[in-house]
């Protein structure tokens, strides 16, 4: 272990995971909590009304602990990719539990083409969206913000996850760029921290 590049960087993660533990108490305090909510409410549920809603629930609380792990470690970019699925999770649960039919239409994915093209035209963003406006209006206007939010810092390639974690260092020969993996204490740890609270708080009200 630590003797190739992957295991180091691992052990790193390690080590980053800690220092945040220790540094960021109150943000940590937050993320601790929040993952309590979700763990209590898988514990005790039985019988759920809709057995894919709950699914996507326990996918969503996993989603969740994997960004609190790479935003604890300063992978912030990392970080929004689960993020944003973790706020999929949420509102394709909210879409199926008010769309019962859809259910299947998930289901059948992959069944054919045809059910292929029917699951992707039901399961578009604006389509969900809808149905998380239907729910909870001021949820929605959270969970499109906050969409949108990790969209751009990681959810997609787009400029902002790439030209926003990256250091130029120019020399008399040459300049050098640095793609950073991994975030010490800073501006970028800290709203990476404080995004998954959000998403994860907006996902458990959905």
């Amino acid at each position: 272990w630590g003797a190739d590049e992957l295991t180091k960087f691992l052990q790193a993660v390690h080590e980053n995971q800690w220092a945040t533990f220790v540094k960021k108490r109150p943000a940590i305090g937050t993320l601790v909590a929040i993952d309590a909510q979700f763990a209590r409410v898988t514990k005790d549920w039985l019988n759920p009304k809709s057995e894919i809603a709950a699914l996507l629930l326990v996918r969503c609380h996993s989603a969740l602990r994997a960004a609190a792990g790479l935003a604890m470690a300063g992978q912030a970019v990392e970080a929004y990719v689960l993020c944003r699925a973790m706020l999929e999770d949420a509102a394709y649960a909210v879409h199926i539990y008010r769309n019962p039919s859809l259910g299947k239409v998930w289901l059948n994915r992959h069944q054919n083409a045809a059910d292929f093209k029917a699951a992707k035209k039901a399961f578009q963003h604006i389509t969900v969206l809808k149905s998380v406006t239907a729910a909870n209006q001021h949820a929605a206007k959270r969970f499109e913000d906050l969409y949108q939010w990790t969209i751009d810092l990681g959810g997609h390639p787009n400029e902002r996850s790439v030209t926003g974690h990256l250091k130029m260092l120019k020399e008399s020969d040459r300049r050098t760029m640095l793609a950073i993996m991994m975030h010490g204490d800073g501006v970028e740890l800290d709203m990476a921290l404080k995004t998954v609270a959000r998403c994860g708080v907006v996902a458990l009200e959905l």
